[in-house]
This record gives structure tokens, sequence and C-alpha cells, in this order.
């Protein structure tokens, strides 16, 4: 009785489900299940996977791709700042000119650097670039689902100090996934079998990004900006139902990420797999920073595929070959679900991994189990089972006011000057080291600039006059260089702060004093400051004495614009 009722089910499924270019299957993939009960078999587990997959894969009306591919993505949401992200079906403004030089409205594949919000990773979770058959970087984005995108942004999560007191507890519904992607080539690849989009491929970081570890062939195809057509290789799934708080997990796979009897048979080269290009050297599933010769990474699936999953490949596969889908050419790699009530869930399925996403530890790998450690922002607090909560950003401290003990709390505990950059030029002192001071400045100085004034230099290095909020604050040391100085020899920090005094003039506000107290002198109008200060030409308001590292620190000839090193 059990199987004729899992016969009629498996039909039920295959029928009901249509081709994503039939104009019926948006209808009823709209319909995602609702729920995978508890004490759910496997087969049920598979069923709801796969069901799930070609709901959230179906068409747009207004064909922008899938369903998916239009949540909301993670750099859409944790912006810098911690600025509010845009409503729920409204593009992110700056997402839409991270290129100049290309204007197009594709989705936007980035890549990890510390220059702008605007970036995500091609690094897998554990570490490591996955690099394909065509000596190209595999891609990564992240999404979330309405339900979930709107409790994140209804309570402010996007922000690190909102997400810091608070407990987080995602409402049923709630979806986030994650895609992995490679760069087509027509000549070399079948695209016929691969769910595609076109792509701005964004590496702003493209020159650190050509390191050692990668061979010439593999950093002659990496671009600071570039438009491609680009195929899906993997997406996690996960999904909370009512019977399912610790989340459904399912991972799929395009068919030909690794070699298998199909590929062999076929005669297709796999997307991360040829033994032409192997390094004899090199073991498979090796990183590149292990294997810095290989020019592919050699991929091999390390956790056989459930016989109860095969099944329910076969079965979709078959009927989606009836209706010319291309996702015939995908398949579901294993799911995982809690059988128990722990926070790991004790799955069926022990282990669980993606070939183009834990490439490098699929044998330790677990979903739910690596997953129910995530956390927010504040490392003590559970994130409910989401790594990239961990992304929500800092809000912009507010300025403090033009007086000593509201700056001096600014730069010791607000915004701590600690964490600040300094000026990169290096003619004359390497400022990010102790550098040769004098009077009245003690006999070593290490100099820090706050992110505005930065910025404002970095924008354009021939600046004379700094913006509003710029702050430059010098350590004052008793001890000569070259030794690095102990906190001990410190004397006493000295800051320089554009603000606006009560009349609302913009004018430079100077302080110094003791980190801790006392406070010697805060004021705008300190005249030992500003008499040495406004003495040398070119400075125009009377910024920096010795110019951003054009002139020494020390120097008895005040600086003219003329002068070159």
């Amino acid at each position: 009785m059990k199987t004729s009722f899992y016969v009629l089910l498996l039909f039920y499924v295959l029928t009901s489900c249509k081709d994503v270019g039939d104009p019926e299957y948006a209808i009823i993939a709209d319909k995602l299940p609702t729920d995978l009960r508890t004490g759910a078999t496997p087969n049920e587990a598979a069923t709801f996977a796969w069901n799930t997959f070609l709901a959230i894969n179906a068409p747009t009306t207004d064909g922008t791709g899938t369903q998916w591919e239009n949540y909301k993505e993670a750099y859409d949401i944790f912006l810098d700042n911690a600025e509010t992200p845009t409503a729920w079906g409204k593009p992110t403004p700056g997402n839409q000119t991270v290129c100049d030089t290309i204007n197009s409205n594709h989705k936007i594949l980035r890549t990890t650097s510390k220059i702008s919000p605007l970036i995500t990773e091609t690094n897998q979770a554990v570490g490591g670039v996955l690099i394909d058959k065509n000596s190209n970087l595999v891609h990564y984005e992240v999404y979330m689902n309405k339900p979930m995108f709107q409790y994140v942004l209804e309570n402010q999560f996007y922000n690190a100090l909102k997400q810091a007191g608070s407990n987080i507890n995602f409402p049923v519904g709630s979806m986030e996934l994650k895609a992995s992607w490679r760069i087509l080539d027509a000549k070399k690849d079948d695209i016929s079998r691969y769910h595609t989009s076109k792509a701005i491929v964004y590496i702003p970081a493209s020159d650190s990004i050509q390191n050692d570890s990668f061979p010439k062939i593999v950093k002659h195809k990496i671009q600071y900006c570039s438009e491609q057509l680009v195929g899906l290789v993997g997406l996690h799934v996960v999904y909370k139902t009512p019977s399912n708080p610790n989340f459904v997990w399912m991972t799929f796979e395009q068919n030909d990420n690794v070699e298998t009897e199909a590929t062999k048979k076929a005669g297709i080269t796999p997307s991360f797999y040829d033994p032409s290009k192997a390094k004899p050297y090199c073991p498979d599933n090796s990183r590149q920073q292990d294997c810095p010769d290989q020019i592919m990474t050699q991929v091999t699936r390390q956790n056989p595929i459930p016989d109860w999953v095969k099944k329910a490949n076969k079965d979709y596969q078959e009927h989606l070959h009836e209706k010319k889908s291309v996702w015939e050419h995908y398949q579901l790699i294993g799911v995982q679900w809690p059988t128990d009530k722990t926070r790991v869930g004790n799955p069926i399925l022990q282990n669980l991994a993606n070939s183009s996403m834990e490439t490098f530890n699929q044998t330790a790998s677990s979903c739910i189990g690596c997953h129910a450690f995530a956390r927010s922002s504040n490392p003590t607090i559970y994130s409910d089972f989401s790594w990239v909560m961990g992304r929500a950003q800092n809000p912009i401290a507010k300025l403090p006011e033009p007086n000593g003990p509201d700056l001096m709390k600014y730069v010791m505990r607000v915004n701590p000057y600690k964490n600040w950059g300094t000026w990169p030029d290096d003619i004359y002192n390497i400022f990010s080291k102790a550098t040769p001071g004098e009077n009245p400045h003690g006999k070593t100085i290490k100099i820090y600039v706050n992110d505005i004034a930065l910025k404002a230099y970095e924008d354009n290095p021939t600046i004379t006059t700094l913006p509003l909020g710029s702050i430059v604050l010098k350590e004052n040391f008793r001890t000569t260089p070259p030794s690095d100085p102990l906190f001990s020899d410190l004397v006493e920090l000295t800051i320089m702060y554009k603000t606006k005094d009560k009349n609302g003039v913009v004018r430079w506000f100077w302080e110094k004093g003791r980190p801790f107290g006392p406070i010697d002198a805060a004021s705008f109008d300190q005249q030992g400051c500003i008499s040495c200060h406004m003495n040398w030409k070119g400075n125009g308001d009377g910024m920096l004495s010795f110019n951003f590292g054009n002139r020494p620190v020390i120097t008895d000839t005040p600086y003219s614009p003329d002068d070159k090193k």
C-alpha cells in the first residue's frame, strides 16, 4: 500500500511539472511546496527538493531571469556604512555603475577587494578559488527571498549595531540561496546544457588577484571589468518551513561538473576535470596555493550521491527531457533535513557537499552542521543558520562636537584612531612607521588620518585643503627612532579637526592632551598651532606643514608648490 502511494505521488509530481518555456509553468512553479513533514522519508525529501528547485527556477514574466535571480543579493542588502537597502524589487543605485565602460543592467559578479562595498568573493567558504577547464575563475552570489529580506529590513539587521544585541529568528518561508557561475566559451562549451545569464564580471582588485599562485594563462583571464555569458554550475537552496525551523538544505549541480559514466559516454570534458591538464604532482581537489602551476582545478566527487537521490534525478530528468527543458542537465546532490530537535538536527545524510562550492573539504562538509554555528555581527549570538548576516556593516560614527572631551572620546572610543589609515606618500617619510619629529611634537611622531581626509587625498593628491570632517592626529613620543615607541613613551596626542564653529564658519579645531586626560588645550583659536601651520606656503587653509610627504616633517624651508623632489 505504501509503495502504491509513492508511485501515485511521484506520478502527480512529474505530470505537474511543466517546462520553463511553457507559459503555464510560471503559474505552477510559483506555488512553492510549503513544508516537508516531520519524519519525512528520503523519497519525500528528494521530491520536495526538486519541486522547490523547479519552482524558484521558473522564469519571471518580464524576462529578467529566474525567480531567484530577482531575489535580493547580499551586496544589495549589507551596504557600506549600514545604509538602508532599497525596497524589494528596487535596484541598488551604485550597482548600476560599477563599470564605467559598460552600460548594462546585467547581473554583477564581483570579487574580493577592500576598496568597495559592492564586492563578493571568488573564494569558497573554507578558502580557495575554483578554476574551470577554460582557466577562468568561478564566481559566487548569495540571495535572500522576500520573507527573509523583509525581516532583515524591518528589524534593521543590515546594521551591525542593530544585530549586536538582538536574537535573529527568520520567519517561516525564509529562503537563502548561494549560486556558483562559470564563464562560458561558445567555442569550447555546449551552452545548451546550461542555464545562462549575461553578467558583468567586476574585479576591481584584479592587480592583487594576479598573484604568484596563478599561472600566466589564468592571470590573463582576470580583467578589471568585462561582460560575459555565464552558466550556472551550482545552487544551494536553504528553506525554512513550519516543520523545519532548522531549515531544509538542498544542493544542485550542473551534470557536467565532474567526470561520470554519463560524461565519458557522451564524450564531454567536465567543467572541472581534465586529466590532460593535470599536474602529476598535484592530487585531485588541490587548492591553488598548494599547486600554483595547475591551470585548472581537478575536481572529483568524494561523497557518492545516495541511491534515493539518483532515483529522483532519473525520474525528474527524464520528464524534463521530454519537455526540452534545460533543467534536465541539472541534478540534485543531496538533501539535509532535521530528524530531531537538536540544533544540528541529526540529518540522515551526514555529509553534503557541492563540488563547485565545497570543492576542498567535501568529506568534512555538512551544510546544517556548519550553519548551525553561524553568528551575527555579535560573535556571541547565533544568526539563525545564516553566515551572511555577519556581513552587516557598522554605520558611520557621528562626528564629534568641537570641544575637547567629545573629540578625545571620538578618537579613542567611538572611531578609534588606531584603526585609521595614514598618508600614503613616502618620498620623505614613511608615515605607517614612527617618523622623526620636533618641538612641539616630541622626538618621534606617528600620524593617523580619518577616512574623510584620506579619501579626499586619494581622490586628488594635488589638493591643498581638506574637506569638512577631516581629522589628522599625531602621536607624540619622547623616544627617538628607529625604535618603535611604546605606549608608555607617549607624551600626548595633537589633533586637527576641520569642523564648523558656533557661527557656522568652517575652521580648524586644535587639541592636545593625553589619551585619557588631562586635555591641555582645545579650541579654534589655539594660536601656537595656528601661527606655526599658517606660516607654510602652499597649504591653503594651513592644514599640514609637510604637505602629505612632499616635504620632510623636519625642515627649515617653507613648502612651495614649485618644489619638486
